[in-house]
């Protein structure tokens, strides 16, 4: 069997999304007018605060969260013969026998591995991650998404853990 995969927050990546994500709050900020008045545009006139405020408390929020991940750094995803650690979602390791279905999408040019767990593995999961697990069927059928690329490892390299270590009837 093959070594454990393990993928770590990659500092450079996470200042790259940070600053992304800091340019989107710069938009909104111009949008409510920090920087003067707003003149003209697409949307109409009271739509353009709300659309700014949505941009600051949406795209600070993952300013700060890749900021502190620049920072703290660690291990992100790991898996091996028991299941898969996704930090993402919790602390907590996912066994293998709790994981009912896996499926890869490339959705927009973002390579992700999908995947569903029992309802009890899912009372484990962060608010933000419970509350997005019905939006997320809706959109793809499935309800937890796992995405490498603000890691030191490539989506390759995941779905050769995967298939090294996930059990037959998930390969299937």
């Amino acid at each position: 069997m093959s070594q454990p995969f393990e993928a770590r927050y990659s500092p450079a990546r996470s200042i790259l999304f940070a600053l992304l994500s800091a340019g989107f709050v710069v938009a909104g900020l111009w949008m409510i007018g920090v920087f003067g008045a707003v003149e003209g545009g697409r949307l109409p006139e009271w739509a353009v605060p709300i659309a700014g405020w949505a941009a600051i408390v949406f795209f600070g929020g993952f300013m700060v969260l890749h900021a502190i991940k620049a920072v703290t750094g660690g291990v992100a995803v790991r898996i091996d013969a028991r299941g898969m650690l996704l930090r993402d979602y919790s602390d907590q390791l996912i066994p293998w026998d709790d994981v009912t279905a896996l499926s890869t999408q490339n959705m927009m040019g973002t390579h992700m591995l999908m995947f569903e767990v029992v309802p009890a593995r899912e009372d484990t999961f962060g608010a933000f991650r419970r509350l997005s697990i019905p939006l997320n069927r809706s959109m793809n059928g499935y309800g937890c998404a796992l995405v490498v690329n603000n890691t030191d490892r490539s989506h390759a390299e995941l779905l050769e853990a995967v298939a090294d270590f996930a059990p037959p009837r998930l390969l299937g």
